[in-house]
Order: structure tokens, then sequence, then C-alpha cells
């Protein structure tokens, strides 16, 4: 490796390190101040929960987390304990299982964490009656709500013989006073988690309803900002031409509208389990989203990067495979646990495998500096760092704002969007100037149109005056040798008012092509470029005038601009153009001076630095818009344009078959 590529490399690779480095510690401080585990305010124990006179005042919200006494494969009431209660299996704190399973035995076989329990709280209450508020996240996966003896709320049905399951997030607001039980009987027979696994909120009516609709508020207008945007580059893909032309990176509109909707689909889950509570199939959704939103950003980076075709479709078939059972598996295993730990499991190594996977493609971008490496690395260096501070702190519920792999999909979303923003900024740039080379040959073709019956018919008389000039030459010598001085003046006299035109030879019969090729070979020939054509063409063509005029002109322009940049005794511009086999062929040489930009198969321009150059790019749409083909490439110093356009009955079968 080169010195200066090893630095680069080594910089690169410092700058990701800082990206994660920075987002880690953004993760840390969400881990700190917006986790109801790390929150401050007294937590129960021994299954009590003690509320001073001012202690709301001080902590308005409290998150109950510690020391719930749990009764395993009991769906208890409160009437059974108002006699020889029964004692609790454990005290656990909330989020310490992923469900019912509990603290595993010695020498016992492994518990499923499907079933039945019963969670019970006391809350040592001041004097005074007041209000207070319980706000109960999703509770897996049907439950009971006895506060006070009292059933307040039933979600879904918990009892075995008649289980359905249904979550949602509710809140409950209560007048208590000296004393609250909360007692909560769930079941679970049908998803991955199972009974409590969120810490509820409790407190002032007031605190815990705006701390409810604050977190409803943000996480609502991300979802509609998110769709909003998505329908925005649908909108450009439907409408725009840059959507429409055969081209590597024409669908990362929709591509990019799709991957809007997967990731909205992915976080508004508590937005529609707060409006309204019903079943599993939503998670399924989010969990389909989910992995349907890092296929589509694979998709996105590797048609914006240009990665090698091979991994491309390694990693598509991969995402594909795992979209796929995403969508069908949660049918299909039905209180399967194996069934679902193997799911859950895939699921972790999908993800892994396309951080992995995108960090290297972002990586292997910017070291060949590709065109939006550095926002793709800046997106992964945020989600990377997300996947690491999910495993080194995995006690994080968000209070307010999200998880940390949805607050890293919304980045990384964000930055490949500002990406497409450049890439469509650019097409339309692109699409405005072939407009306005579009009016201009049109006006160029009307002139030259009205001007070519003239031109021919001066060109027949040229014709003519050439041929008569032998018996000019003739007479002048008879008189000549006559000494006639008066008749020889006035014989020349009267030819000097006769105009006899020159004109450049004509190229071939159709009279655009011939038009322009004359044009730039008198523009080569001002510029001592040697300029040879091998041109054969009948009168008319099914392609349209103004369009081979904008492939012709442009392919030229090209020609004669980089002939201008090297030495005279070097340039030469050969052109050839025919028909054959049903095709219109365009194909040209030149010699320039061997510096070439290229990206993805697109050539950039050396006038406006990164951005692609609208000739070649023009040429490449009307031969799209055609079905035809192009290849543009260099070999040592000499360019080749290659154009090859459906002609007569070609062109006819490429139009019926897009519509």
């Amino acid at each position: 490796m080169k010195p200066k590529k090893s630095c680069r490399y080594l910089f690169w690779v410092a700058l990701w390190l800082v990206l994660f480095l920075l987002s880690a510690a953004s993760f840390y401080l969400l881990h700190e101040f917006d986790n109801k585990y790390t929150t401050k305010g007294p937590q129960p124990k021994s299954g009590i929960l003690m509320l001073e006179e001012n202690t709301l005042a001080q902590y308005p919200v409290l998150f109950l987390v510690s020391d719930w006494e749990i009764y395993r494969d009991r769906l208890l009431t409160p009437e059974d304990f108002a006699e020889n209660p029964p004692l609790p299996d454990e005290l656990v704190f909330i989020g310490q299982y992923g469900g019912l399973e509990g603290r595993l035995k010695e020498n016992a076989s492994p518990r499923s964490p499907h079933g039945s329990a019963t969670y019970r709280l006391n809350i040592a209450l001041p004097a005074e009656g007041r209000s207070y508020t319980l706000e109960l996240p999703e509770i897996y996966s049907a439950y009971k709500l006895y506060i006070n003896g009292i059933l307040m709320k039933e979600i879904g049905s918990p009892d075995p013989g008649s289980y359905r399951a249904e979550t949602g997030i509710a809140s409950v607001t209560v007048q208590a006073a000296v004393r609250m039980e909360i007692l909560i009987a769930v079941s679970d027979y049908s998803h991955f988690y199972s009974g409590m696994v969120y810490p509820p909120a409790f407190g002032e009516p007031s605190a815990v309803a705006g701390l409810m609709n604050q977190r409803l508020i943000l996480r609502t207008l991300v979802c509609a900002v998110s769709l909003c945007i998505g329908f925005l580059y649908l909108l450009l893909g439907v409408f725009s031409s840059a959507g429409r032309k055969k081209d590597p990176r024409s669908p990362l509109p929709f591509l990019y509208a799709s991957l809007c909707l997967a990731f909205t689909l992915y976080i508004c889950y508590p937005v529609v389990k707060t409006l309204s509570q019903g079943g599993l199939r939503l998670y399924h959704a989010e969990a389909f989203a989910y992995c349907a939103m890092l296929l589509l950003i694979l998709w996105i980076q590797d048609k914006l990067t240009g990665i090698d075709r091979r991994w491309t479709g390694i990693s598509a078939a991969f995402g594909v495979f795992t979209c796929a059972i995403a969508l069908v598996f949660p049918l299909l295993m039905g209180n399967s646990l194996n069934l679902m730990t193997a799911y859950s499991r895939l699921i972790g190594v999908y993800t892994w495998a396309c951080a992995i996977y995108l960090t290297a493609g972002a990586a292997w971008s910017l070291y060949r500096r590709k065109t939006y490496s550095k926002l793709m690395l800046t997106g992964m260096a945020v989600f990377d760092a997300a996947l690491v501070m999910d495993r080194i702190y995995p006690l994080f519920e968000p209070i307010r704002f999200g998880w940390f792999t949805e607050l890293a999909g919304g980045v990384l979303v964000l930055c490949i969007g500002i990406a497409m923003a450049f890439e469509i900024a650019g097409q339309l740039r692109l699409q405005q100037a072939m407009e306005a080379r579009a009016k201009s040959v049109t006006k160029m073709l009307e002139v030259q149109r009205a001007y070519y019956p003239i031109l021919l018919e001066k060109e027949q008389e040229a014709r003519a005056a050439r041929h008569d000039l032998r018996h000019h030459i003739i007479m002048l010598r008879e008189l000549l040798e006559n000494g006639d001085m008066t008749k020889l003046k006035a014989y020349l006299e009267a030819y000097s008012d006769k105009r006899i035109l020159t004109v450049s030879m004509s190229y071939c019969r159709h009279y655009v092509t011939d038009m322009l090729l004359r044009m730039y070979a008198g523009l080569a020939a001002e510029q001592d470029i040697p300029f040879r054509v091998e041109a054969k063409l009948p009168e008319t063509l099914s392609v349209d005038d103004v369009d081979l005029c904008v492939v012709l002109s442009n392919l030229l322009e090209n020609a004669l601009e980089a002939s201008a940049l090297i030495p005279a005794h070097q340039r030469n511009i050969l052109v050839r153009i025919g028909c054959k086999h049903g095709w219109l062929v365009l194909l040209i040489e030149n010699e320039f001076d061997g510096q070439v930009k290229t990206e993805n198969g697109h050539f950039f321009s050396r006038k406006q630095k990164n951005r692609e150059g609208i000739g070649l790019a023009s040429v490449g749409i009307v031969a799209s818009r055609y079905g035809g083909n192009v290849h543009f490439y260099p070999e040592g110093n000499t360019f080749y344009s290659e154009v090859f356009l459906p002609e007569q009955q070609n062109i006819q079968n490429t139009k019926e078959a897009k519509s």
C-alpha cells in the first residue's frame, strides 16, 4: 500500500472511530437521563413502595421497577389475599427476565416463559386521599388489573380456557389514601416476551398524562414526517424522468420511499398501542418492517456507491430470505418456544451481519472516493454504536425518546435521505440542461430545415458553374490571344456578377445528420482538427430529428473539446454512422489527454467539480428512451463513444412493449 493511501486509510478509520465514540457517548447520556431504570426516585423494597407526603412533589412520576412480588402459574384475585395470603415465588425487578420463566433452580429443567403469573405491589400512601395515575406499557399478552380489590382494566383474556392475546398502552386514575394494592394477573402463550417486561409509571395524574402526551406527540411527529418524505420521493420517482430512465440508480426514489414506509412501520407501534388495543400482528409487522428497512438500506447503499454485484447479490439474497421468514414465520410457529427462540436469533444474526456489511461497504466506498460514502459512513457509525450500547446496557427503556436502534435507524435513514436529495438534485439539473439543450436544438433545426433546400439549390448552381468553367477558360484564352481587350473586359465583368458558391461535400442523404456533420467539420477545420466521416443514411429515419441532434451534437462537441486540449499533431476525430440490422449505429473515436473521472459507469464533468457530465448523460437518457444502448470507454489516449438506437421495426416493438 502506498504511503499516501495508507495515511488516508488511517484517517478514515480514525474518523469512523470518532463518530462511533460520539454516538456511543450520546447513547450513554440517553441511558443515564432518559431511562426508566436509571431515573431518580424511591423504589419498592420487599414488595412495598413507601411514599412520603412530599415525594410526588419532588418526583412527580415514578417508575415501578424493583421488588414486585410474582406468583407463577397462578391467576390470583384480590379475594385470594383476604385470608391466608399465598407467599410469592420471588421478588423480581421488571425486565429481569424476558418472560415468566424466573430464576431456575439447581438441577431443574428449564421452565417455559409461557404460562400464567400474578404480579403484586403495595404502595404506602399519605393519609390524605388524592388522585393517582398508573400507566401500564404493553403487558404480554393478556391481563387483568386490580387496584384495591377492584377490577380496573382488562386487556385480552388471561383465563387459559378462553385465552385471547391483546396488548395496549393504558392508564388508570384512582382516588386512594393510606394504601394501594396493585394486582396484575397475566397470561401469555403466543409471544417472545411474556408478562411484565416494561416498568409501569406511577404519579401525579397531570405529570403522567403530560409524559404520555409528550411521548405520543414526538413519536407521531416522527412517523408523520417520515411518511411525508417517503410520499414526496414516491412522487419524484413517478413524475421525474430520473425515475423513468434505464439507469442503475433509477429505482432510488422508489426504494427510499419504501425505506421511509418501513421505518415508519417499525417505530409506529407505541402510537398505535396508545390509541387502541389489539392483537399481536402489529409486532409481527414491526419485525418484518425492521428486516425490510435493513434490506432497503443495503440496496440503496449498493446503488449509490456501486459495490461489486457479487457481494450485492449475496447480501440481498440473505436479506430477502430473512424478510420472508419475518413475514410468514410468526404465522406458522404457533406457540413453539424453540421456533420463537430460533426466529429471534435469526433476527439478531441478520442485524449484525447487515451492520458489518454496511460498515465495510461504506468504508470501501470512502476509500475509493465514491460519492455519498461519507454520509453512509456517518450513519453506520451511529447504527454500530447503537448495537454495541444495546449490548452494554440491556436494561434500557426510554422515557420520552426511542430505543437505541430506533434512533440510530432514524439517523441512518436521514443520512440516506440527504444523499438522495443531492442525487435527485443532480438529476433535475441534468434534466433542465437537457430541456434547454433540446429547445436550442429545435430552434437550430427549424432554421436549418428552412435553409437546407436553399443550400442544396446553391450547391447545384455551384456544380453547374464549375462544369461551365472549362468553357469560360477557353473563351478567355481566345480573347486574350486575339488581343481584343475590350471584349475581354466586358466578358470578365459579366462573369464576375455570377456567384459561384463553394460548399463542403455532402456526407449523407439524411439532412439533419448531414447538416450537423458539415457544421462540426467546419468547426474542426477552424481548430486544425482532422475530421473524418463515414456516413451512410437514408433520407428519413424513425428516430426523432431533435433526439438525433441531441445525441450527435453532444458527442461531437465532447470530441472537439477533448481534441482542443491536446497538441495539434495528436488530434484526430473519426465519425462512423449507418444503419445495420435494424439499428442506427453511431461510432465516434477521438484522441484526448487520457484524464477521465468515472464512477459507477458515469463520467464526471471537468468543468464542474463532482458533477456528472451533462453531454454523455443526455445521450444515455435519449438512448434509454428508445430502448437503445450506449457504451463510453477510454483505451489509452483514445475515447470511444458507441450509440445504438432501434430503427424502423425495432423501435416500434420497443414502444409497444413499453405501452
